[in-house]
């Protein structure tokens, strides 16, 4: 087990992140969770969500969305989720080419990692992040913007990747 202590500090976890990052690598660890199964759970939490964000009249108007590019408005959607959720840090959406874009996570700023805060000892990944945008993302908008085109986080060093197809 990671230092908890050092983790907490230095990621600024809540006791929310905590929470669900232990409980989702606990399940893991189990077996009983991967990433094919978070990202139906993830799926299954935005409908949640939006519905708080409804009934606390706290959704963004999209007409109200600064940006002039779809990437733009995008980014500005995912800045909007990350502040109430606080789900990590370090972030970027960038052009990926041919109507594609990647969001970069610095991984040592995560707050609700399974493995990096939870401490799940699994192969492969359990991240929600990727498959909760997309759906709350679209939900939000009111139309596809979003597809998903990797199946969870693909890490490189300490970054982790996701890619996505921007529609319409």
């Amino acid at each position: 087990m990671a230092d908890i202590k050092k983790i907490v500090i230095e990621r600024d976890l809540n006791p929310y992140h905590s929470f669900f990052a232990s409980f989702f690598a606990g399940l893991g660890e189990l077996g009983m969770l991967n990433q094919g199964s978070i990202n139906i759970v993830a799926k299954r939490a935005a409908d949640y969500l939006y519905s708080y964000l409804d009934a606390k009249e706290i959704l963004p108007d999209m007409n109200a969305v600064p940006g002039d590019t779809k990437l733009e408005i995008i980014k500005n959607l995912i800045m909007y989720v990350n502040k109430i959720l606080t789900m990590v840090g370090e972030y970027d959406l960038q052009e990926a080419g041919d109507n594609k874009v990647v969001l970069l996570i610095e991984g040592n700023t995560c707050r609700i990692c399974p493995k990096g805060v939870g401490g799940a000892a699994v192969k492969g990944t359990l991240c929600p992040i990727p498959s909760l945008l997309e759906a709350l993302i679209n939900m939000i908008a009111q139309k596809d913007m979003l597809e998903l085109i990797t199946p969870g986080i693909e890490k490189e060093g300490s970054t982790c990747k996701a890619y996505f197809k921007v529609l319409n």
